[in-house]
């Protein structure tokens, strides 16, 4: 979700009138695969889903247990829609330039998100990504990652109690706003997939999403900073996940946009070897 204050060109207000009767006109201001946002002159945020599968409210409940309520005005249905309303957020999304500088209160917001624990992760999950990455990926030399993953995981190292987790922390999901020093302000939005992970799968995301507009080793430098540890079984899941991400977005970029795949596989894989080959995996 966005909740930057940026215009979206020069489209036309959407016809939402109940929406509208109650906040006032809408002016259209991002737009993704899943959603579509919306501004009001008084500073509110409209996010429009796609589906109607009640994100909407997984949404609003997610903020919540995340801390972030007070920004949460109303999840409703009206217009035939389901929307999120929220107040409106005075930052934009990350750039190269912001990212040391967002890294302390990133790591002050995601040690309190990863407190909170329930139940462990869910390894079976892990095993069925792994057998349709493998089915898809099967014409590519990618069994480095595969072993990065699938040991630790057949070890057992990768059972672990589950944290709630953002689970989509790319740039674009982290607000700053322009200020530094102590009136600096950061939000983390989009809060649609988060759910109860290995906190190691958060900061793995990190990295691949949003560190990694670093040069390699300062985005390594940077990612390890967010460890609680630098253990060798902390550093074997970090690995890992490190690992299963790349071959998650390879897989995705094959299913959704192949047209993509060659370009950004050259520019993924040397990053993840770039990981595998510094940190050691215990023997």
């Amino acid at each position: 979700m966005t909740l930057r204050s940026a215009p979206h060109g020069d489209a036309p207000s959407p016809r939402f009138p109940v929406l509208e009767a109650r906040f006032g006109p809408l002016r259209p201001l991002d737009a993704g695969m899943q959603s579509r946002v919306y501004a009001t002159a008084d500073g509110v945020i409209v996010k429009v889903y796609r589906n109607q599968q009640g994100d909407h409210r997984t949404e609003a409940d997610n903020l919540r247990r995340a801390g972030l309520g007070d920004w949460v005005i109303d999840a409703l249905e009206a217009d035939g829609i389901e929307a999120l309303v929220m107040r409106q957020f005075p930052g934009r999304p990350l750039r190269p330039a912001d990212v040391t500088r967002a890294a302390g209160p990133l790591r002050a917001v995601l040690g309190a998100l990863h407190r909170e624990q329930r139940g462990v992760v869910d390894l079976r999950r892990v095993r069925e990504r792994l057998q349709r990455f493998r089915s898809a990926l099967a014409a590519y030399p990618l069994e480095d990652l595969f072993d990065a993953v699938e040991l630790p995981l057949e070890r057992g190292l990768l059972d672990r109690p589950a944290s709630f987790c953002h689970l989509d922390l790319w740039h674009d999901n982290i607000l700053i706003t322009d200020q530094a020093g102590p009136d600096q302000r950061l939000l983390v939005i989009d809060w649609t997939k988060s759910g109860w992970d290995d906190p190691l799968r958060d900061l793995a995301l990190l990295k691949t999403g949003t560190l990694d507009l670093l040069a390699p080793d300062e985005s390594l430098r940077l990612a390890l900073e967010f460890l609680p540890d630098h253990a060798p079984i902390t550093l074997t899941r970090y690995r890992a996940y490190l690992a299963l991400t790349t071959l998650h977005d390879l897989y995705w970029l094959l299913m959704n946009e192949p047209y993509e795949f060659d370009g950004q596989r050259a520019e993924k894989l040397p990053r993840a070897r770039h990981v595998l080959a510094r940190l050691p995996a215990l023997p």
